[in-house]
């Protein structure tokens, strides 16, 4: 007798399976044991790196903590109004009767997110701007679907990918995949390409784009647009967007192909390579010899 699986995201033995799965939670999502581009983009330093964080991962920290609120505020707006965060009371949680009157909100939050009156200030300003920003509205609010988990097997290598969509939707007549990210900083076009740059957003961005290319492909030679709808966390709270370029995500894909076939070499060998071994050269930056006119 055949036991079904547990999980629709597994097969009969408990194994992963290759799909599209929305209303996974995210500590779920996270024990998935494939490769996504939080492990990946380790390997632009070296596979050790990459090792270390597929074995431990990362903690929240209060960026991303708050992102996650937002996400729930953003693209789940009717709900958020009945099931969203609570805002912690302003009492001093070192005296005696501050320690009861946070135990008792704890227990009265039954496990809702708990955030602080910055941060709702900052959620409140962000959807405000978001309703008055029509291209934000169209891509959030018109059809579409959210929260999609993803698992599927790269044909190049074999290995098991995925990844966590935040929406797929159409803008125009066009489907695009949108990336919700918060920003501390103004949202200028010069200020978001060193983002994209620093935490490899245009990796990230081909990751998700390959795996919905590998399940859901598009008839004919269509592509998915790929957006960042970027919403600035300090007053005045504005939203802004961005669509990815083609060379942005061209070099992305080459990139995450190449960290693709070095981890699955890792896999199969069990040797995850750290920095060269010996001394090597370095000196300044090519620019720096620029600046000082330096041949």
């Amino acid at each position: 007798m055949t036991t079904a699986p547990a999980n629709p995201w597994e097969d009969a033995k408990g194994n992963l399976k290759p799909g599209i799965y929305p209303g996974v939670d995210f500590d779920t999502y996270a024990r998935w044991d494939a490769a996504n581009h939080s492990i990946l983009r380790h390997f632009s330093a070296t596979a050790a790196h990459a090792r270390w964080s597929k074995l431990h991962q990362e903690e929240s920290t209060e960026a991303q903590a708050l992102g996650h609120v937002l996400h729930a505020a953003l693209l789940e707006p009717e709900r958020w109004k009945s099931e969203g965060a609570l805002v912690a009371p302003t009492i001093d949680r070192r005296t005696k009767a501050g320690k009861m009157v946070w135990k008792d909100f704890v227990a009265r939050a039954a496990g809702r997110p708990i955030i602080s009156e910055t941060d709702q200030a900052a959620i409140t300003g962000i959807m405000a701007s978001a309703a008055r920003h029509a291209t934000v509205k169209e891509a959030l609010y018109g059809g579409g679907l959210n929260e999609l988990s993803i698992l599927w097997v790269d044909p190049e290598t074999g290995v098991l990918c995925k990844a966590r969509i935040d929406r797929l939707t159409q803008i125009g007549a066009r489907p695009f995949v949108c990336d919700l990210k918060t920003s501390h900083k103004v949202a200028s076009t010069h200020g978001w390409q060193q983002q994209v740059m620093n935490y490899s957003l245009h990796e990230q961005a081909a990751h998700y784009r390959a795996g919905l290319a590998t399940l859901m492909p598009l008839a004919g030679d269509l592509e998915r647009g790929f957006a960042w709808i970027v919403c600035e966390t300090e007053a005045p709270w504005l939203v802004r967007m961005f669509e990815a370029d083609d060379d942005a995500l061209d070099l992305g894909k080459q990139l995450v192909d190449g960290y693709l076939k070095r981890y699955a070499e890792c896999l199969k060998t069990g040797i995850w390579p750290g920095w060269p071994v010996g001394m090597e050269v370095a000196g300044l930056p090519a620019w720096a010899y620029k600046r000082f006119n330096v041949e």
